[in-house]
């Protein structure tokens, strides 16, 4: 996705600066990478516990039980946002089916599915992840 951003980003600049007119379906497409490549992004960052936090709590805990709980809480409140979330993207992608693409002419529906798909990624990223990461803080090896 970040490659297809980079290619439609370089056809629009060439676009602009050779014929002074971009195609006008660059931009959106760029824009609907994006949205692609955040959601499928998030739920592989997840697998790895890549994703930006502030842990400066859990490195000053000295007992790893304590640090383990924290941990835990913390990725079971994402879980839990991420739950009450999904019901939200459905009716988003149910609601934008008539909304077409100003320049590329695709239900937005088609871009809004990945939200739930996204979130069911994450959900299952998290449910390999949590067992793993909390077992590893436990051990002390995090």
């Amino acid at each position: 996705m970040f490659t297809l951003i980079l290619i439609f980003g370089s056809i629009q600049v060439f676009g602009r600066s050779i014929f002074s007119a971009a195609p006008p379906w660059t931009e959106e497409a760029m824009r609907f990478c994006g949205i692609y490549l955040t959601l499928i992004g998030s739920a592989l960052t997840v697998r790895v516990d890549g994703h930006v936090s502030v842990d400066i709590l859990i490195e000053h805990m000295k007992s790893h039980k304590v640090r383990a709980a924290l941990y835990l809480f913390s990725r079971l409140l994402c879980v839990v946002f991420l739950i009450l979330f999904f019901p939200g993207s459905i009716t988003l992608v149910e609601k934008s089916t008539r909304s077409l693409g100003a320049a590329i002419r695709i239900p937005y529906s088609y871009i809004y599915a990945v939200v739930p798909v996204g979130i069911l990624m994450m959900l299952c990223s998290y449910a390999s992840a949590i067992p793993q990461f909390t077992r590893q803080y436990l051990k002390g090896e995090r």
